[in-house]
């Protein structure tokens, strides 16, 4: 009786806490430098901004999760950081998924993606969230 109690608790915990919650990005951490891989620099002539926070919840918080432009590996990031990239405008491939420079666990979905395309204007900045529901990693608008 008292095992069936302990799962239970263990039960309702997990699934309690399988999705992660938006941070506001004034209280999101600044990706370090050794995590951020690519477009980190503005174009010569027009750029665009693609600022990217991931949520805080505790699916995934032991792994970065990989944020990827245009087929690109961008950064890894870790639960409650952000990172802004500088793309050229057009249309635009964002897709978020397993780490894979992530040991063990954390390199077990490097090849489960997920992907959203999105137009960017000339000189415009857009705000997407890093989420995670169950295992499964997703990216989407926040502003």
């Amino acid at each position: 009786m008292k095992h069936s109690g302990v799962s239970i608790c263990a039960i309702l915990f997990l699934t309690g806490c399988a999705t992660t919650v938006p941070i506001p990005i004034q209280e999101a951490k600044q990706v370090p430098a050794d995590r951020l891989l690519a477009f980190q620099e503005p174009h010569e002539g027009v750029t665009a901004t693609v600022i990217v926070t991931r949520d805080r919840g505790l699916p995934g918080i032991a792994c970065y999760l990989a944020i990827a432009i245009n087929g690109t590996v961008a950064a890894r990031l870790a639960a409650e950081e952000t990172a802004t990239f500088y793309v050229e405008p057009g249309e635009t491939l964002l897709r978020v998924g397993g780490d894979a420079l992530g040991r063990g666990l954390c390199g077990f979905s490097e090849n489960y993606w997920t992907q959203r395309e999105t137009i960017l204007r000339a000189n415009e900045t857009k705000h997407f969230r890093l989420s995670i529901n169950g295992v499964k990693a997703d990216i989407e608008r926040s502003d």
